[in-house]
């Protein structure tokens, strides 16, 4: 007997308990029907714009409710498109673990959201892609929250809006991309207060903890930190004479070195805007841009490039851009690399990208002002520059009217140089092997050092009539030239400028020269004639004529060296005794130069 009673008053309690538990669990009996509407003012802001910029809902507009409890309900608009308050009806109850005083009211539904039973504060999820509506604040990132014990409720805003404005010819605008310049968390992770509809970020937690951070349910989430957000444009958006507006929904946050935008066009052309001017978001408000025209280039912050096997190309250089690389990838599907900089990029400088031979193609920001020596040196892979600097055909990089750098395409074999060139930069033309010859324009002043160094099949130049200075090395181991001839207004040859083009059989130095470098024509062993107009002998320098005979010595290369006549012979006494000059005296002849005239 004592035994039954035990058992019984087990019984009991195990009943009372499970009772107890299940009255836990029992879904809080919610009405038929919640009134919503909207926080006032005329800049509120949600789905659709009226003439006065209200707030209205769109038919069949669905809604999260948290009924006295932490059930997830879906509740689904009655109304009408424009209406702007409306009864909502419940279509799913959800399930409930936890109970609470107070109704809250989430917009739009999402199924994984989740609610602190105790401070009302809801876990939600900024997207990574938000889709444009025409006349619309958007759809996807436009999160709206409000809190009550009765069956009414107005719906506050919780982000705020960049509004960006288009003009363009025709152009159809396939996506908007945006992130700040300092990493800062543009969707993702939020916990939003209820009360006043403010926004933390998982970037501002620093912790996973719900416990900490007022997230609800009993789940600890990984805090998702997303530094990008796009805006998806379906099958494109036309631009014309008159802006389109588009809107990014944001979080409220200060973007204290500016943001990043990079716009796509549905044929693949990209506009990048960067400003590095302090930007900020506030909730339920709108941020306009000023209006821009659509034109195809990138960022100041990016340098953009494509590879001949599809893989990210790591400069040589990491700290010669005047910016700071936050990073680099390469988009396969767009078939198109990216390096971000913290900042603008204002040169390529010295050894960027040397050696980087699947580098097919750059393109550069209108910030650059400088491009370095060596910056693209022995990119052999690499067909075409583009940006603000480029030519016509895409091949060289003209900064300030030096030609920088150039890129030549397989099976070209000669160039004209832009008019627009004033200075051949150093290592512009470098170990361009296919080209055979070349074409200096008037408008060039200075052939600078290394220049076209090892254009193994050049084989004849035409310099024009504005060059005073061949710098040094300027067409070192052009091994392919066979002739050259000097224009009158150039007045120095800088060392070793043609040493060793061994196919080199004359050379014609005008009578403006007044400086010969060492090592000038060093090693051009196939070198007969050297025509040298000058009436004063040019100062001169180590081994002009020279070739190195492999046991450490050099010796005349035994070419005749003709000088102007003169009825006293002063003029080719004063070459044969001349500093240097003096070396080759054996082979200096006089040359009547007036029967060429």
């Amino acid at each position: 007997m004592k035994r039954f009673c035990i058992f019984a008053l087990v019984a009991m309690l195990f009943a009372a308990c499970t009772t107890d538990e299940t009255q836990d669990l029992r879904p809080v009996d919610a009405p038929e029907s919640l009134t919503v509407g909207f926080e006032g003012g005329d800049d509120d802001t949600r789905v659709q714009l009226n003439e006065a910029q209200k707030t209205v809902w769109t038919k069949n507009d669905l809604v999260s409710v948290f009924y006295r409890s932490d059930a997830n309900q879906k509740w689904q608009f009655q109304g009408e498109t424009g209406e702007r308050v409306g009864n909502l009806k419940r279509v799913s109850a959800g399930s409930a673990t936890e109970t609470m005083k107070r109704v809250v009211v989430v917009y739009p539904y999402n199924e994984n959201y989740y609610i602190n039973t105790d401070t009302y504060n809801v876990q939600a999820f900024l997207p990574a892609t938000q889709h444009y509506l025409a006349d619309s604040y958007g759809l996807d990132g436009n999160i709206m929250i409000s809190v009550g014990e009765y069956n009414q409720f107005s719906l506050k805003n919780v982000c705020g809006w960049l509004k960006l404005q288009l003009t363009g010819a025709g152009e159809k605008i396939k996506s908007i991309t945006i992130n700040g310049n300092n990493g800062e968390q543009v969707a993702g992770e939020i916990y939003i207060n209820s009360a006043d509809a403010t926004a933390i970020l998982a970037a501002e937690n620093g912790t996973a903890d719900d416990n900490e951070n007022g997230a609800g349910g009993n789940l600890i989430f990984d805090d998702t930190i997303l530094t990008k957000v796009k805006l998806d444009c379906g099958n494109g958006v036309t631009l014309g004479a008159e802006a389109t507006a588009f809107y990014i929904a944001l979080p409220p946050q200060t973007f204290e070195k500016g943001l990043a935008v990079e716009i796509e066009s549905t044929e693949g052309k990209i506009m990048g805007q960067y400003t590095d001017k302090e930007i900020v978001i506030e909730r339920n408000t709108i941020q306009p841009m000023t209006a821009l025209e659509f034109e195809e280039k990138i960022a100041i912050n990016q340098i953009r490039y494509t590879s001949s096997n599809g893989e990210i190309v790591t400069p040589n250089a990491t700290d010669v851009f005047g910016a700071n690389i936050v990073s680099n990838t390469y988009d396969k599907e767009a078939g198109y690399g990216t390096i971000t900089f913290d900042g603008k990029v204002t040169s390529i400088g010295e050894y960027a990208f040397y050696f980087c031979d699947s580098l097919t193609s750059v393109t550069i920001p209108d910030s650059v002002t400088e491009i370095g020596e060596d910056a693209f040196s022995n990119c052999t892979s690499l067909k075409a520059f583009y940006g603000k600097f480029a030519s016509e055909d895409n091949r060289c990089l003209i900064v300030n009217g030096t030609l920088c750098s150039f890129a030549i395409g397989r099976g070209a074999t000669s160039y004209t140089i832009p008019d627009s060139v004033t200075s051949i930069g150093m290592w512009a033309f470098s170990y361009c092997t296919s080209l055979t010859s070349i074409t200096i324009p008037d408008s060039v002043t200075e052939i600078e050092d290394s220049a076209f160094s090892s254009c193994s099949s050049l084989t004849s130049v035409t310099i024009g009539n504005g060059v005073t200075s061949i710098g040094g090395h300027a067409f070192h181991r052009c091994k392919s030239l066979t002739s050259v001839t000097i224009p009158d207004s150039v007045t120095s040859i800088e060392t070793a400028a043609f040493c060793d083009c061994t196919s080199l059989t004359s050379v014609t130095i005008p009578d403006s020269v007044t400086e010969i470098g060492g090592s000038a024509f060093q090693d051009c062993t196939s070198l007969k004639e050297v025509y040298c107009k000058p009436t004063t002998p040019p100062t001169g320098g180590y081994y002009m004529f020279s070739y190195y005979d492999g046991n450490g010595s050099f010796l005349p290369i035994g070419c005749k060296i003709y000088v102007p006549t003169s009825d006293d012979d002063s003029i080719i006494n004063d070459y044969k005794a001349k500093q240097y000059w003096s070396d080759y005296a054996s082979y200096i002849e006089e040359y009547d130069f007036s029967a060429e005239q």
